[in-house]
């Protein structure tokens, strides 16, 4: 892949939000949005009394306010700097499939939103993922835009325009300027939208459920998988949802590298060689670069940490034995449980947020 398809990342996002150096172990957890329970979207609210009907995504916006995107509830919320109210932004609240380019964003259906990801001009990137597209929500009119796909699921339109092209459950995405990636899960593949041009082309994976050749040309490698993305000023950072691993492409030369989990479900590893960690269907991935990345290990119920320079894979929330619950917030956050969790995303102080999906709240690590 040449370098200048991934050009240097501009946005904070779910994926990503470039950070200072971050620590190993954090000291306190808490709740800032969600009150643990299901029910309705509301157009607005307190942030710890309304409803999140699993969070899973989750992006920073330029002001310090928080885009969270609700799956079950099919809307996007903004959650304000101070963490007191949220305010649904995008989506009608009812499943369905609607929304023309210049439409109001709250008139807009969706059917589980996954991600989300705000580019440097404080627009709002959502994978879409049940209607099968990624839209946007432009920061400047307020109203939506289809970015890419139909709406139907398939696989076609390479080399064409993005919004005429076929995907199959673009779960997740990130924006690097002029660059928009997705993980079109269903087709194992990640493609790659130019935002100027709005043409799409697929940037890794034939189309098989099968596991990379380490160091091999991602052009031509299979991917079991794709489920979350992250990117930096060196790597495009892969989650395998199916492989139970994570991988990168190097901006440099295109190849395609292992970096974490051996591609066999379980729950091991910590204190080891992150290669040689089992990982459970990881569903998230947020990068501090050069320094670590955050997997969102779901099925394992925990958030794990890999030094980049170590490469030594660490629990850092969540119970080592894969636990799933909820036992309150405070210190001893290694021990604290978490339920499903999805999203990661690392804050610029160094903070750490969990959309802890089955528990219905958005939760913050703080070092």
């Amino acid at each position: 892949m040449p370098r200048s398809s991934l050009s240097a990342p501009v946005a904070i996002a779910l994926t990503l939000a470039i950070a200072g150096s971050t620590p190993a172990q954090f000291s306190n957890i808490r709740t800032i949005a969600g009150n643990g329970q299901t029910g309705q979207a509301r157009e607005q609210g307190r942030a710890l009394q309304t409803p999140l009907s699993n969070p899973f995504g989750i992006a920073a916006e330029a002001d310090g306010g928080l885009i969270i995107a609700s799956f079950d509830q099919h809307v996007l919320y903004r959650l304000d700097a101070n963490y007191n109210r949220l305010e649904r932004i995008v989506g009608t609240g009812q499943v369905g499939f609607s929304g023309k380019d210049g439409d109001r964003a709250a008139d807009v259906a969706m059917n589980q939103p996954h991600e989300v990801q705000v580019d440097r001009r404080g627009n709002i990137y959502v994978a879409d993922t049940r209607n099968h597209r990624v839209g946007m929500l432009d920061a400047a009119t307020g109203r939506w835009q289809n970015i890419a796909g139909t709406g139907t699921p398939g696989f076609s339109g390479d080399r064409g325009p993005a919004a005429e092209a076929e995907m199959n459950q673009a779960y997740s995405i990130a924006v690097d300027g002029n660059d928009l990636f997705i993980a079109d899960l269903g087709n194992h593949r990640i493609r790659r939208v130019d935002l100027r041009s709005g043409l799409i082309d697929t940037i890794c994976g034939s189309g098989e459920k099968r596991m990379p050749v380490d160091g091999g040309r991602a052009i031509e490698q299979s991917l079991a998988g794709p489920r979350s993305l992250a990117v930096d000023p060196e790597n495009l950072w892969i989650v395998l949802r199916e492989g139970n691993s994570v991988w990168r492409i190097d901006r440099r030369d295109g190849r395609i590298f292992h970096v974490a989990g051996t591609g066999e479900r379980g729950f091991s590893g910590d204190g080891g060689g992150a290669k040689l960690a089992k990982l459970s269907g990881p569903k998230g991935v947020a990068v501090d670069p050069g320094v670590a990345i955050y997997i969102a290990d779901t099925e394992n119920h925990a958030i794990r940490r890999v030094d980049l320079v170590s490469e030594k894979i660490s629990t850092v929330a969540g119970s080592e034995a894969g636990k799933p619950g909820y036992n309150g917030e405070g210190d001893a956050t290694a021990s604290r449980l978490l339920r499903r969790p999805h999203g990661v995303c690392l804050l610029q102080g160094g903070e750490l947020l969990i959309g802890d999906s089955e528990n219905h709240r958005v939760r913050i690590l703080t070092p």
